[in-house]
């Protein structure tokens, strides 16, 4: 892998009401398998439709673009946030993407993970929660490195979250 970009979501990572501590620790992942790899951390956009096409766009020539919150249910399950839409407009862009929906009892009562293609780039969401998008990027960097199919990185991507989930939880 020559090169990766991350797109940070969020209109709360954008004001600095929450830190994007998920980020630095996706380019540690990165990094760690592919150390001479050019890792970009793009400006964080809002959960809306043109902003993220526009940022995916912009980094399609990577080889990796991982696009970080905007998983969860956001307005769904809290009316006091914004919809979270970034695994809506990712289904809708990619080639040949997998999703995997996870239930769970932990700070995301449901999650949307989506892969898939945009010309050579595989892209992929990962939830905003530290712990999960570390582990999810695990997954993905894993399988992209050991060259898995993207359905089964899908697959590995939700264990890895539903890993950091009490007992009880699944995906689907």
């Amino acid at each position: 892998m020559k090169k990766a970009a991350i797109i940070p979501t969020g209109g709360e990572i954008i004001t600095g009401l929450v830190a994007d501590t998920s980020s630095p620790a996706v380019m540690e992942v990165i990094l760690e398998h592919y150390p001479m790899s050019t890792v970009v951390r793009a400006e964080p956009v809002d959960d809306e439709t043109g902003e993220i096409i526009q940022a995916v766009e912009m980094y399609r020539d990577c080889d990796l673009i991982i696009v970080t919150g905007g998983s969860g249910g956001g307005g769904r399950c809290e009316p006091s946030l914004a919809p979270d839409i970034t695994h809506q407009v990712l289904e809708q862009m990619l080639a040949g993407c997998c999703v995997k929906e996870i239930y769970g009892s932990n700070g995301h009562l449901w999650s949307r993970l989506v892969i898939g293609r945009l010309g050579k780039a595989i892209v992929a969401n990962v939830p905003g929660p530290t712990v999960e998008a570390v582990a999810a990027a695990k997954a993905i960097v894993r399988g992209v490195a050991e060259g898995i199919a993207l359905p089964v990185i899908s697959s590995r991507m939700a264990e890895a979250v539903l890993e950091q989930y009490p007992a009880g939880s699944k995906f689907y």
